[in-house]
């Protein structure tokens, strides 16, 4: 309206306008009833998620293993942007079935010249004829009527992957589970390592100050002495190393719940686990039915299927239905511009009908679709054969990792005690003067590998048992 003498307004002309304001007002603030109600149901807002009662313990307090599992359940990022992405799908969902429901615009135009608007396009036609100004204001409403399943399938394809989106968030819960566990298996064996390690350094020290002992009295010679001393402090650098991996391990476990938190808690040991009797094609058969990314996957093939159907259902007709209804005002019209106006005229009108659209031709645009659709899905299809292969080597490495470490066991076992009856005949021999103090030495390394790699041996059974529940989809059905 820029450029228009405002002094030769009417007042009706700006009570038409401002009608039109007040139409566009209205329809922006919430339009019909139906529509409110719609958007009231989803948030407009990103999900907040209110503090949790599953924080991270202060530095030394006790973390259970189920409690460290429910904090990476609660807090760990990947789980939070899954579910953001589930409810993106939902929006997807809620967008194609928006079809189903009228659309309502709302127009206002003011035209001067020596033009007028065109209400059913929205547009300024030409004449030639003297300036005049003119203002219309109404809205228009247009619904589908019905188009052949190109709707229907679309919002069949798009619930589908709603549904694998929500499979993903199960996928990832999974995926926290066993980081969480892998994690805190790991500290406790890096404890069980810094036991071992400072029971070395006792063992060492012990030793070091028998033979300091003796050799004051002459009995042993300064070599033993300057020997064991070495030794002594190679196992007080091991020992170093191994708190320092232990402090690594914690923060592992800190990253694996998703927090930030201390570099040391108190930890539960794990009880013995039991073996079980499921046979290795039992386990297979369990994952393929269970894994939630397999599941997710036949969602994708259905949501591939759907998008299919509704690019097919683009070649057939599109029955819709329009409606129309506003207000024109004529200002200083003159009275042979328009039959039977007169300057300051204002008239209501109103129209309704059918479209029938019919697609011809499109260059080829629908067939494309069409094929682009058919190689979605075959690749979908093609990706869940791939997974399921995986899926079944996952569980065929973890299950036999597993029983390669029930087995190790009790061999670790007997040569722990083995390793520890040489260490005493030895130290024996050695105070006999059979053995030299290489001798001792010697024992005493064969000792502490044999009990490093008993140690573990049992936590790797630990790790085996929580991978072949993440393998066979049964690890994250309890949380």
């Amino acid at each position: 309206m820029c450029g228009i003498d405002s002094t030769r307004w009417p007042i009706a002309r700006r009570v038409s306008v401002c009608l039109g304001c007040v139409l566009i007002v209205v329809l922006a603030s919430g339009g019909p009833c139906w529509t409110a109600e719609r958007s009231s149901e989803r948030p407009t807002q990103p999900l907040v998620y209110p503090p949790s009662p599953n924080i991270p313990p202060s530095k030394g307090a006790f973390l259970g293993y189920e409690s460290a599992i429910r904090i990476g359940l609660d807090r760990h990022p990947l789980l939070r942007r899954s579910k953001e992405t589930a409810l993106a799908a939902e929006a997807v969902t809620d967008q194609a079935a928006a079809r189903y429901y009228p659309e309502l615009n709302a127009y206002a135009i003011q035209t001067g010249g020596t033009v007028r608007p065109l209400s059913a396009f929205n547009v300024g036609g030409a004449q030639n004829k003297p300036t005049s100004y003119v203002e219309s204001a109404g809205f228009r409403a247009d619904q589908l009527i019905y188009d052949f399943g190109q709707t229907a399938h679309k919002v069949l394809a798009e619930r589908a992957g709603q549904e694998a989106a929500d499979k993903d968030i199960q996928t990832h819960k999974a995926t926290v589970i066993l980081r969480v566990q892998q994690a805190y298996i790991h500290c406790l064996r890096q404890k069980r390592l810094v036991e071992i390690a400072e029971e070395t350094v006792r063992e060492r020290g012990v030793l070091r100050d028998q033979i300091a002992t003796l050799y004051k009295r002459e009995l042993k010679s300064k070599l033993d002495l300057d020997f064991m001393s070495v030794e002594l402090r190679n196992a007080e650098i091991q020992l170093l190393q191994a708190k320092n991996e232990l402090r690594a391990a914690f923060a592992g476990l800190n990253n694996a719940m998703g927090v930030r938190g201390s570099e040391d808690y108190t930890l539960e040991d794990l009880p013995a686990a039991s073996a079980s009797s499921n046979t290795l094609e039992t386990l297979i058969t369990q994952a393929l039915g269970d894994r939630p990314e397999l599941l997710g996957t036949a969602d994708r093939i259905t949501q591939a299927d759907e998008r299919l159907s509704s690019a097919q259902a683009l070649k057939l007709p599109t029955i819709a239905a329009q409606g129309m209804s506003g207000v024109i005002h004529f200002s200083d019209a003159p009275l042979n511009q328009y039959a039977g106006s007169h300057p300051g005229q204002t008239n209501l009108w109103w129209g309704a009908g059918a479209m029938i659209s019919v697609p011809i031709f499109t260059g080829f645009l629908i067939d494309n679709r069409v094929a682009e659709a058919q190689q979605q899905k075959y690749k979908t299809e093609q990706r869940r054969i791939d997974l399921s292969n995986r899926i079944a080597l996952e569980v065929v490495d973890a299950y036999l990792t597993l029983q390669t470490a029930r087995q190790q066991i009790p061999v670790e076992e007997k040569e722990v005690e083995s390793a520890r009856s040489a260490l005493t005949l030895a130290k024996e021999r050695y105070r006999l003067g059979l053995a030299s103090i290489v001798d001792v030495t010697t024992a005493t390394t064969a000792l502490l590998v044999s009990e490093v790699r008993l140690s573990e041996a049992r936590y790797a059974v630990q790790v085996g048992i929580a991978a072949v529940a993440f393998a066979t989809g049964t690890g994250y059905q309890q949380f």
